[in-house]
């Protein structure tokens, strides 16, 4: 299911329940921290969804939130689409407004 030996039971687009396995947290902690522009993920309808390589890359400080925001809305439609949801555009704009924020306050700790 995976193309990494060290993460079998890890599908590449994981769901809530799975990125908190993966993290070791709580979900609640996962959905502030997605708020918050912390963390990489999208609600899909009333589904969350994670990439997971996208989740590993932000445990290891490689997270780049620009590049990411593209990669979470091909993400987003390609879960959109499977699942058969529609996705208020008013989402996607918070979650990038979020990410925004969060790179905004990053620059500031720099400088």
């Amino acid at each position: 299911m995976t193309d990494r030996p060290d993460l079998p039971e890890f599908p590449p687009i994981l769901t809530l329940e799975q990125a908190a396995r993966l993290l070791q947290v709580s979900t609640r902690t996962i959905q502030r921290m997605v708020k918050d522009g912390r963390l990489p993920g999208r609600q899909v309808g009333s589904q969350w969804r994670f990439d997971r390589e996208q989740i590993r890359a932000w445990v290891r400080g490689e997270h780049d939130p620009e590049s990411a925001a593209v990669a979470q809305r091909e993400l987003i439609e390609r879960e959109r689409a499977r699942l058969g949801v529609d996705m208020p555009e008013t989402l996607i704009d918070m979650q990038q407004e979020a990410v925004r924020r969060h790179a905004a306050r990053h620059h500031r700790d720099e400088d």
